[in-house]
């Protein structure tokens, strides 16, 4: 079949790129009823007739549709761009007759040129937590760690000091280079009263973001608290998400143990953050100077990862992997990412299940980045890439299967994680053998990795569960947030 892959069939018919041959099907009838040149409906050349019928002899041809997709992605794959990656697939061979099946992709993601010695200026916003309950070593670790990241911003990057307790307030907010000491000076001032209300801190914190409209800056918002807000969960979620669209991340950083966990993740994965469990005071400074370490180092913002699916085609799960573990939420097929950082790839595993098809090749999914890259004055860059597999009539043996060590890597890390997820998952519904059995096997992985003190904490979890019924809040967070840090390749805890 003769066709010419620079054109857009898909486009011509006005049809994803995934129609089903019933949509392709209507669609050109649909259109060679209105551009017929016998046609009443519409006075158009003849030519755009001829493209109607040249694109649906292609899609409605299963192989010529096929031949077509391939030489596609083939051009796409050559265009040039600031980013790059790497699409590993556990296998792509599968057995045309199971009914589902299940396979991985892992996405590597990184830099493809190098940047200057300039470092793009941050927008930051720094939204803390002072009610009565971070009185005493907490607020004063918060406020030494808020000095030392005075000191450590550039004279560029703006500075919002915002904090919170049943009310909000902005505190300072300006160019670091003019506000240095007078932002030391207001941090030092704080002190701890009253409730709890995070909405009201969220909202502060956002509207000082964006006032240099314009310019190519890093937007970030820190929350800091060691409390439970009451009532606005949802409103803070949509704020998250209002702020995802902005291209602000909010990293959350949970203090002690009386925090909701489940709120805090979700509010830094709707806007392509992260979220990170503070045991101690003392760690509050290591955790804040390696964050704003992070975003002084980012290559590419509003990194945005778009799945669409063929057909009979899902993504039962999707993790980042790297360069923390995070569980990914896909709201119409689409994650925000957030920054991506110079020396710190990122990397995305992808859960797929599919049912049955038919011998061949057959176009599975379509994956897509779109970023900004700043520091090139680059806007939506963008990667695309289309995963293929082939469907064969005899099983291959998986002694025969030869899956890449790093979507091994990435399952092992995301298998304990998703263990200590059951265990509470089993807990909630009242299952409390089996969530402490799901315990004491993260135990014996925990341990099988030489992470000693965090299978210790696994163990003595199970036991108070099976003594009491129910977990500690700090086990509990040092087992989830433990067994996340695992994927930077060291000790979870020190």
């Amino acid at each position: 079949m003769v066709f010419d892959a620079e054109k857009d069939y898909y486009a011509i018919l006005g049809v994803s790129s995934f129609a089903t041959p019933q949509e392709i099907k209507r669609a050109y009838h649909k259109l060679a009823r209105r551009y017929h040149p016998d046609s009443r409906e519409a006075q158009t050349p003849t030519r755009l007739f001829h493209q109607i019928q040249e694109a649906y002899s292609v899609l409605s041809d299963p192989a010529g549709r096929n031949a077509y997709d391939r030489q596609r992605d083939e051009l796409g794959r050559g265009d040039e761009t600031a980013m790059a990656w790497q699409v590993l697939l556990s296998r792509k061979t599968l057995y045309s007759k199971h009914e589902e099946q299940v396979f991985y992709a892992l996405l590597e993601i990184g830099p493809a040129v190098a940047l200057g010695d300039e470092r793009i200026p941050l927008d930051l916003s720094v939204v803390i937590d002072r009610s009565t309950s971070m009185k005493g070593a907490r607020i004063e670790n918060v406020k030494e760690a808020a000095r030392q990241i005075v000191d450590q911003l550039h004279d560029e990057d703006k500075l919002a000091l915002v904090t919170f307790n049943d009310r909000a307030e902005v505190v300072m907010s300006g160019r670091v280079g003019s506000t240095r000491a007078q932002a030391k000076a207001k941090i030092t001032a704080l002190r701890s009263e009253g409730g709890t209300e995070l909405l009201q801190g969220i909202r502060f914190g956002l509207a000082e973001i964006g006032a240099y409209p314009g310019q190519d800056v890093v937007n970030h918002l820190i929350l800091l608290t060691d409390g439970r807000t009451y009532g606005d969960d949802r409103a803070c979620l949509a704020a998250a998400d209002r702020a995802g669209k902005r291209g602000i991340g909010i990293s959350t950083m949970g203090i002690g143990e009386d925090w909701n966990d489940d709120l805090l993740d979700e509010i830094a994965s709707r806007s392509g953050g992260t979220s990170a469990y503070i045991a101690s005071p003392s760690q509050v400074r290591t955790l804040l100077e390696k964050r704003i370490r992070s975003l002084g180092s980012v290559f590419a913002t509003g990194l945005n990862l778009t799945v669409r699916s063929a057909a009979g085609v899902r993504v039962e799960s999707a993790f980042q992997t790297s360069p923390s573990l995070e569980r990914l939420h896909l709201s119409d097929g689409m994650t925000r990412l957030g920054a991506l950082e110079i020396d710190a790839p990122r990397k995305v595993l992808l859960e797929i299940v599919v049912e049955r098809r038919s011998p061949g090749e057959h176009r599975l999914l379509q994956v897509e980045l779109t970023a900004d890259v700043p520091g090139l004055d680059l806007k939506s860059e963008r990667l695309k890439r289309d995963i293929w597999c082939t469907f064969t009539e005899e099983e291959v043996s998986p002694r025969e299967v030869k899956v890449p060590p790093a979507i091994l890597n990435a399952l092992s890390r995301t298998t304990l994680y998703r263990m200590q997820e059951q265990a509470w998952s089993a807990l909630e519904e009242g299952q409390v053998d089996r969530a402490t059995s799901q315990l004491e096997m993260v135990a014996t992985r925990l341990l099988d990795l030489g992470e000693e003190r965090l299978a210790r904490a696994a163990l003595l979890e199970a036991e108070h569960i099976t003594k009491r019924g129910n977990p500690t809040a700090e086990g509990r967070k040092r087992i989830k947030y433990g067994t996340r840090s695992l994927d930077t390749g060291r000790k979870a805890y020190d």
